[in-house]
């Protein structure tokens, strides 16, 4: 993402995400957020971090994944989904965690075709509605 972008991210999870806080301010600068540009505009962007967890394993986490409501089901989410998991095999991560809702059936379609399984539910993750932790190996 380049510094210009913030501000489309920022719409475009809005967009996404009418019902959740925005992101705190330098979100988007703190944690890699990979874009896809079409026409000039943000239309899908992915969010992410790398971490040495308790035992040493680098883990890539899943921030988030949006795509334009108008151009989802066309391969954006999964070119985001797979360039997030390359970037994070580059440098060393060799598990991965997501969350998403159970009726994010999107996003779980993502998660099922790169190999990740369904591990934890977590209870009000996302206020008024569950989270689901995803994790696989790279």
């Amino acid at each position: 993402m380049q510094p210009m972008e913030e501000k489309q991210v920022r719409d475009l999870y809005a967009a996404c995400h009418p019902d959740r806080e925005a992101r705190p301010p330098d979100w988007y600068t703190a944690y890699p957020t990979l874009v896809i540009v079409q026409w000039g505009a943000v239309v899908g962007f992915t969010s992410f971090s790398v971490s040495p967890g308790l035992t040493g394993v680098v883990t890539l986490y899943g921030n988030d994944l949006c795509v334009t409501p108008a151009l989802r089901n066309c391969g954006l989410g999964w070119q985001l989904a797979e360039a997030r998991m390359a970037l994070g095999r580059s440098v060393g991560a060799r598990l991965f965690i997501g969350i998403t809702e159970p009726s994010n059936a999107g996003m779980i379609r993502i998660f099922e075709r790169q190999g990740l399984h369904a591990c934890q539910r977590l209870p009000g993750y996302f206020g008024s509605e569950d989270g689901v932790a995803w994790l696989g190996g790279l």
